[in-house]
């Protein structure tokens, strides 16, 4: 596991007619982070909320966000425009070809 962010103040961006990422954060110091899209997972807290895994969105010009669903709004009590703390860690993921590779180079 990676540490991306440890208590980061965040502003929770409401974003109208943005389907799923309506309520998203940007995760800041993630534009370098290479992965697509379900392959960069995140868990760690969402003020008092527990993260157990969420997908990074890959942006291509810009640091990566994560969406914020309603469970996760009503648990912390918070919306658009709120400022939320947030602790990361990147989730460490081997792909499939790898672990081919891996298992094959063992025997």
């Amino acid at each position: 596991m990676k540490l991306i962010i440890k208590n980061e103040p965040l502003i929770l961006t409401y974003k109208e007619g943005f389907g799923a990422w309506t309520y998203h954060l940007r995760i800041p110091n993630t534009k370098d982070l290479t992965g697509t899209w379900g392959r960069m997972k995140v868990f760690g807290k969402i003020d008092d909320y527990e993260i157990k895994e969420l997908n990074l969105a890959p942006r291509k010009d810009g640091d990566k966000l994560i969406s914020i669903n309603q469970t996760i709004r009503q648990a912390i009590n918070k919306t658009g425009g709120d400022c939320v703390s947030v602790t990361l860690y990147l989730m460490e993921w081997t792909d499939s070809e790898e672990m081919i590779k891996e298992v094959l180079d063992s025997l």
